[in-house]
């Protein structure tokens, strides 16, 4: 879920908290205060708990009310920039613009050569895996899903899975 970092970093700091007294507050993990205030993601009960600790709307926290750029370019940026990280949500726009993005790279890479293809391949498949995971995990589904793409035609239930709308559009429907 997307929060807007700079808000509970400026609560933060109007309470003259550190991030570790924070974490201590809310019961997480003080790497997870780090990432929020770093990439602006966290789940649904981190989100819930920096609430309740900052005594605010658990709504004023997140950035759905700030414009979220939502060009091709620049999500497949940042899918690259956080090629690590396994933990928050990505979108279906996040993820299909990485895909396509993916598709299109080997695909050149493959017309110049295999070995090319290869090395991009293996490159771009720790960002795809993390990318996935995290798709996955804004579906509501198993991570462990990925396995599928190791069996002859089990990407294409993966591919459905990936396509599923967000746990919070399917509830709102």
């Amino acid at each position: 879920m997307n929060i807007n970092s700079e808000k509970v970093k400026q609560l933060r700091v109007q309470k003259g908290w550190s991030q570790e007294q924070l974490s201590e507050f809310c019961g997480v993990n003080l790497r997870t205060i780090q990432r929020l205030e770093k990439r602006g993601t966290a789940s649904q009960e981190t989100l819930k708990a920096l609430a309740a600790v900052f005594e605010v709307d658990a709504q004023t926290l997140t950035s759905s009310n700030q414009p979220v750029p939502k060009r091709a370019f620049t999500s497949i940026l940042n899918t690259l920039k956080d090629f690590d990280d396994f933990q928050s949500r990505a979108d279906r726009y996040e993820f299909w613009w990485f895909f396509i993005f993916f598709v299109l790279i080997l695909a050149l890479a493959e017309t110049i050569h295999l070995a090319v293809a290869s090395a991009v391949a293996i490159i771009l498949l720790i960002p795809f895996l993390a990318v996935s995971t995290r798709r996955l995990r804004d579906t509501g589904q198993s991570v462990w899903w990925q396995l599928m793409y190791l069996v002859p035609f089990g990407v294409l239930l993966v591919l459905y899975y990936l396509a599923m709308p967000s746990i919070e559009q399917q509830k709102s429907v």
